[in-house]
């Protein structure tokens, strides 16, 4: 038997027209017609002024607080899940939406999972360079070839052209990226800065052009710098580390095209590899942290995906790789249009290889013979190629 709602509040059926008038009339001008089950965001309803907006109002209207952890794409889909995620007839419904967005997950047995580092750094494959700095040599930068080779051929599957950028990058493209105020002084050279990743060099290319009616991509790979609040870890949190970015520029089904292709084989060769992994929902670098709105819609917008690898016996996983749609945040920044004259979206998938090679060496050893079949095969066959290659 259903409950009678709370004293005051809209039952569910009233609370649904509530939210359609509101994102219909307030919220869009009257300009759309949105229904029930019309998808707010991944059909471009919602912006980062809107989402607030509209957390706002189901929290007035229900007289309850929106808790972050609450904020996902599973609970503002539509107009329908957000009745279903918040209204208090649905408490168990909501309950179980607000974990995290997991698309991928493979265990393994971690229990044979060992920290690599003091058998690298005794076979002089891993130098420690000072706080955040390693060199890598041996076993070790053959396993980072070998990641590194397997998205380079992923890009040229998809058209990718490689590019090559420098090591530092003009502040004011920072700046217009939003992101020259999160940089550290100490991340600067003469007036130039370390970039935090490889796609900010890409924008300024296409500043003030209008792409083809394909997509456009590209890929490259380069130093990146972030400060960690000076928390550093060899191999893991790196005060300078190794990036390859594979970058799309399009339309808004283009570049969600290209990154869930990138998805699908990056569990393909974690699957392949036998590694214990998670593709989750994320937090989006992207944005700055002081933009609210930006930050809430990502995660309603699963703008962001991060593959966790695992790297102890305990469970404790890094971030090896991202894969981010930064909608037309960029495109509107440096005036990179559609045909049709409105702003391109943009996404990258990125690659921290230093962290692929802590994890394929936690979890399998640094003795590549011992490593399981395919897992092994994988290897030697890039470092042969490589090899060939240099």
């Amino acid at each position: 038997m259903t409950r009678a709602p709370a004293k005051g509040l809209p039952t569910p059926q009233e609370f649904e027209e509530q939210l359609a008038r509101f994102i219909n009339g307030t919220l869009l001008g009257g300009n759309a017609a949105v229904d029930r089950d019309s998808r707010l965001f991944e059909d471009g309803y919602m912006n980062s002024l809107r989402i607030l907006d509209l957390i706002a109002m189901v929290e007035k209207t229900l007289d309850r607080r929106v808790p972050d952890r609450a904020v996902r794409l599973a609970n503002f889909r539509t107009i329908a899940t957000i009745v279903r995620a918040f209204h208090p007839d649905a408490t168990s419904e909501a309950a179980a939406s607000t974990t995290p967005d997991r698309i991928f997950e493979r265990r393994e047995n971690r229990a044979r999972f060992a920290s690599p580092l003091a058998a690298l750094r005794a076979r002089g494959d891993v130098a420690l360079g000072g706080p955040g700095r390693v060199a890598l040599s041996g076993f070790a930068l053959d396993v980072l070839h070998a990641v590194d080779h397997t998205v380079s051929q992923w890009a040229r599957e998809l058209n990718a052209t490689e590019h090559r950028y420098p090591s530092l990058i003009d502040p004011h493209v920072l700046k217009r990226a939003g992101k020259a105020d999160s940089v550290p002084e100490d991340l600067t050279l003469h007036n130039d800065m370390f970039p935090p990743a490889v796609c900010y060099h890409a924008y300024p290319e296409w500043e003030g052009k209008t792409l083809r009616p394909e997509p456009t991509l590209l890929t490259a790979r380069g130093r990146c710098s972030r400060y960690e609040d000076g928390s550093y870890v060899p191999l893991e949190r790196l005060r300078q580390f190794t990036m390859r970015e594979i970058i799309i520029l399009g339309s808004r089904d283009q570049v969600d095209d290209a990154r869930h292709s990138l998805v699908r084989q990056v569990s393909e060769l974690v699957t392949m590899l036998e590694l214990d992994a998670a593709i989750d929902l994320a937090a989006d670098p992207f944005f700055t942290s002081a933009d609210e709105g930006r930050r809430l819609m990502q995660q309603a917008a699963a703008l962001k995906y991060e593959l966790r690898l695992t790297i102890d016996e305990a469970g404790r996983t890094i971030a090896a790789a991202s894969f981010n749609h930064h909608q037309d945040f960029f495109g509107t920044r440096f005036d990179i249009r559609l045909a049709d004259g409105t702003p391109a979206h943009s996404g990258c998938v990125a690659f921290g290889l230093e962290r692929w090679v802590l994890a394929l060496c936690a979890q399998h050893g640094v003795d590549h013979r011992a490593w399981p079949d395919a897992a092994r095969e994988w290897l030697e066959d890039h470092i042969s190629t490589h090899g060939a290659e240099a």
